[in-house]
């Protein structure tokens, strides 16, 4: 009926102190230093992500493992609260992508997987999302970039329909770049709407053909301050109880 997903999802919020990503991180460093082949060293995580996704797929989907699948999966405490300190102009544009990131990655993100392919899924797009914070790792990212197309869409909707209702305009000009970033940076897209809905500009630093430019994004009419991005934040719980709620309906509408 979905309670074991209900209680995994309150134990993550409540233990928000955990930082999974630090974990993660840790365990690369140590391998990166004995390893120096990246290839080699990426090859070892995609093999150690498969053998995961075997051994998992057998487990019976009973309430013990949907508890600990969404404790382990869901994760949009810990990264959004940490940075709500940085309110100074040259930390929004960071904060505004670690909430967007923590949306999408850390909540959307295993839902969809959970619904669409199971638990061991959600849990093997986690570890890819956690692994992908680091830019060495080429077929990772490609991997990462592929799993967060869908879930980038789903949250663009409903960032796109609150933009409907507070400015009553239709249009979002992306600079002719959304088909781009949604095959290459799906997130940007995200990060680009919540802009538009806060009513600033989003600066982004492109880097493709040996060529480095920035590009703006938004419509800049109120000051960066810390409104925009306790703002942006609680929209972001919003769309998290809804998704949320949509999914523990289907799970209760299986039995």
């Amino acid at each position: 009926m979905g309670i074991g997903y209900v209680i995994g999802c309150l134990l993550s919020i409540l233990l928000w102190k955990l930082d999974r990503q630090s974990l993660f991180e840790f365990i690369n460093i140590k391998l990166k230093k004995k390893i120096k082949n990246l290839y080699v060293l990426q090859s070892i995580y995609l093999c150690a992500i498969i053998f995961i996704f075997i051994g998992l797929i057998y487990i019976k989907n009973d309430q013990i493992y949907n508890a600990i699948t969404a404790f382990m999966v869901i994760d949009i405490s810990n990264t959004e609260r940490k940075n709500l300190k940085h309110t100074e102009k040259k930390h929004f544009y960071d904060t505004i992508s670690t909430i967007s990131r923590a949306l999408i990655c850390g909540f959307i993100m295993p839902l969809f997987y959970i619904t669409m392919l199971g638990n061991a899924a959600a849990i093997v797009f986690t570890i890819i999302y956690n692994l992908s914070f680091d830019e060495d790792y080429s077929i990772i990212n490609l991997l990462f970039v592929i799993a967060t197309i869908i879930p980038s869409i789903i949250g663009e909707i409903f960032l796109y329909i609150i933009y409907l209702f507070r400015n009553r305009n239709l249009k979002i000009n992306f600079k002719g770049d959304y088909i781009s970033n949604l095959w290459k940076i799906p997130l940007l897209n995200v990060d680009i709407l919540a802009a538009y809905i806060e009513s600033v500009n989003f600066y982004y630093h492109y880097n493709n053909n040996n060529k480095h430019y920035l590009k703006s994004y938004g419509e800049y009419s109120n000051n960066i301050d810390d409104v925009n991005i306790k703002d942006y934040l609680s929209i972001s719980y919003s769309i998290c109880f809804i998704v949320f709620a949509a999914f523990i309906v289907q799970e209760i509408l299986k039995f």
